[in-house]
């Protein structure tokens, strides 16, 4: 008592002794009642030390709070402003791991009771901020709070990560998997629910992105399964339409490869504070195959996390190939350039006559890394139908060597297809049939809940009745097609292929995806006159072709070649609106695809240096009116009326708007 009388004075009698209470989970609050008893008895402590009883504040707003930052904390940050604004005489607590468990915010609070001259007291004793051997004290304690906390947690944690690496350690499991009893993941025990898991990785198989499975579930009238994750319906099985947050969930998911896995994300420390961040697969904490029954092997896993990568990036140019996507060019996302390796991207031009998209591939990696001209610049029209015409050539011995196991193949897809409504519609009865037996087992003197009984019961007989219409229309869509049937099928099967390819009704998606099965990639190189086409075909065989380049636009405009001898043949011996009119007749147009006017024929001829009837003329000597009437001593008014009368005896010749006369 000496030695609190020692450090005590009348100044820190004169303020208010903060007892500040806290416990870190609401848990201990309720179990450990006996700590939360002896930080409250720190008053009666206080009150022995000359406080009085009124001038004790109490604050214990931070019960079932973490002391490991002040954050969240209202009870610590209002006890430091107390502290700092000179309020508090002395600041008690039962150890100094209660008022924080952090260093930076005890160092804090610490050096504000110094300059306030604020005593710090605990179960211990009574520290004096300003004194040497106290603030060491103090620093000590507050150094062992942090440490405690990171022991703690470290032996947690270690406990938590051996039993990961082991695989034992239970999380939350995706829709198809359950723990069974001795605590092993298991299939879900619905036949329902692992068909159409088992349905979604086929269909993702030949759809090939997140977005057009829901495009084809929606199509389908396909639902996906999940389970209710919180609320009052926790762990209840509902069908939802496919979201594609759903289907990338699902499909990045490692558990369907039979992988166990932790440590996908972790907490960071970056320049915001700790934050969760996605790891790579190699900083895992936990990762082993095989370590129950998947619904894909690990190769078609990883199959499936590199087509979506490539599909996370499609305008990119660095060697992703990019999913097939709308638009008519067919070397979508698997062309190159021959200069600089690069992926080349697509851009599309609107025909001016016919509205036809026009594809074009560009190389712009150096426009966009240097701001210069595109690497190339390709008209694909011409690439795309020499294409078509060898990937034809291609398909045709292959379409007849597999037919049989293409036919399997939409055989099993159909059967696939029917076998989920055939599902749904157990599901139905079976719902139908326990609804019945719910109301035939109530009293019927209970009539309130025999009505709400007999109401669900109509209610699922409802829903059964309109999933066994489904399941009847998608029946009569299409028939399956007997094994004897298959060969008459196969008969002029080139044929069929070749007109598939050139069906309008035949998407240019599914153009591209035929294309994919054949090539690995296709390289162009534009030459002067010419485009080089390098294919390399799955398997690593190669093909080249050339083409010939699109003709500029202002090349298209040319005048015909037809056009120029025909007027190199006629136009001497003719007037200009005379050859517009033959040229009419016979059906010839400019090179902007217009009739020819006389002014047109003038600037051809022009242009050409093709001779006119004037100049046919005037090479044999006629002259103009202005001379012949220099010669005869008259006006060229005075000869031009003689003309018009008919009282000029000479030969005349009228080419346009010109008379010429004869010498």
């Amino acid at each position: 008592m000496d030695h609190a009388n020692g450090k005590i004075t009348g100044r820190h009698l004169a303020r208010t002794a903060y007892l500040y209470i806290r416990q870190s989970t609401l848990r201990q609050v309720q179990e450990n009642t006996e700590s939360t008893l002896r930080q409250y008895a720190l008053r009666d402590k206080l009150v022995s030390l000359g406080w009085d009883r009124d001038d004790i504040e109490v604050i214990d707003c931070d019960l079932g709070r973490s002391g490991k930052e002040a954050a969240g904390r209202e009870g610590f940050q209002q006890l430091v402003a107390c502290v700092a604004n000179g309020q508090a005489g002395a600041v008690a607590c039962i150890e100094a791991s209660r008022l924080s468990r952090c260093s930076g915010d005890w160092g804090r609070l610490v050096e504000y009771c110094a300059m306030t001259n604020t005593l710090l007291i605990d179960a211990d004793g009574i520290y004096n901020p300003n004194d040497f051997n106290d603030r060491l004290l103090l620093g000590l304690k507050g150094t062992m709070s942090e440490a405690e906390l990171h022991f703690l947690q470290e032996r947690m944690r270690g406990g938590l990560l051996n039993k990961a690496k082991r695989g034992e350690l239970k999380k939350p499991l995706p829709i198809g998997y359950l723990y069974d009893e001795c605590g092993r993941i298991v299939k879900d025990s619905d036949m329902q629910v692992r068909e159409s898991i088992d349905l979604f990785f086929r269909t993702f198989r030949i759809v090939g992105t997140a977005h057009g499975m829901v495009d084809y579930y929606k199509e389908k009238g396909y639902l996906f399964p999940r389970r209710v994750g919180n609320g009052y319906r926790k762990g209840e099985l509902v069908w939802a339409e496919l979201a594609n947050s759903r289907a990338l969930y699902t499909l990045h998911n490692p558990v369907y490869a039979g992988i166990y896995h932790y440590g996908g994300k972790q907490t960071v420390w970056t320049k915001e504070g700790r934050k969760s961040r996605q790891m790579s697969k190699e900083d895992w904490h936990a990762f082993i195959k095989g370590h129950h029954e998947g619904y894909i092997s690990h190769e078609d896993f990883e199959a499936n996390e590199r087509i979506l990568k490539e599909n996370a990036h499609p305008r990119s140019e660095d060697g992703r190939k990019t999913p097939p996507r709308e638009g008519p060019a067919l070397l979508q996302g698997i062309v190159i350039c021959g200069k600089c390796g690069n992926r080349m991207i697509i851009r599309y031009a609107t025909h001016t006559s016919t509205g036809q998209l026009i594809p074009r591939y560009i190389c712009q990696r150096r426009r966009i890394e240097h701001g210069g001209s595109p690497c190339q610049d390709i008209h694909g029209e011409a690439v795309d139908s020499s294409m078509s015409e060898l990937i034809k050539g291609r398909l045709t011995p292959e379409a007849v060597g597999v037919s049989a196991e293409v036919q399997k193949e939409v055989d099993r897809r159909r059967r696939e297809h029917h076998r989920y409504f055939e599902l749904q519609v157990e599901k139905a009865k079976y719902e139908a049939d326990l609804a019945r037996r719910r109301y035939l087992s109530v009293d019927p003197g209970n009539r309130l809940v025999a009505l709400e009984l007999e109401s669900a019961w109509n209610i699922r007989l409802k829903q059964l009745e309109d999933t066994e219409r489904i399941y009847a229309d998608e029946l009569k869509k299409d028939e399956p097609c007997p094994d004897d049937m298959l060969m008459s099928r196969l008969e002029g099967l080139a044929e069929k292929v070749n007109s598939m390819w050139d069906d309008p009704g035949t998407g240019a998606a599914d153009k591209k995806r035929i294309l994919r099965h054949l090539v690995e990639d296709v390289t162009l190189l534009k030459e002067a006159q010419m485009t080089r086409v390098q294919v390399r075909f799955k398997g690593g065989t190669t093909e080249e072709f050339r083409v010939e380049n699109a003709l500029r636009t202002y090349e298209t405009w040319t005048t015909p070649k037809e056009v120029v001898e025909f007027l190199k043949k006629e136009g001497p011996g003719h007037t200009y609106a005379e050859l517009a009119d033959m040229l009419a007749r016979s059906g010839m147009h400019t090179g902007k695809a217009v009739k020819f006017s006389q002014q047109r024929v003038g600037y051809i001829m022009r242009q050409y240096g093709i001779p006119n009837i004037t100049d046919t003329y005037k090479a044999k000597g006629y002259v103009g009116a202005k001379v012949k009437a220099g010669q005869m001593g008259i006006s060229c008014r005075v000869l031009t009326r003689r003309v018009a009368a008919g009282k000029y005896e000479g030969k005349v010749v009228k080419t346009g708007k010109e008379l010429l006369f004869e010498p």
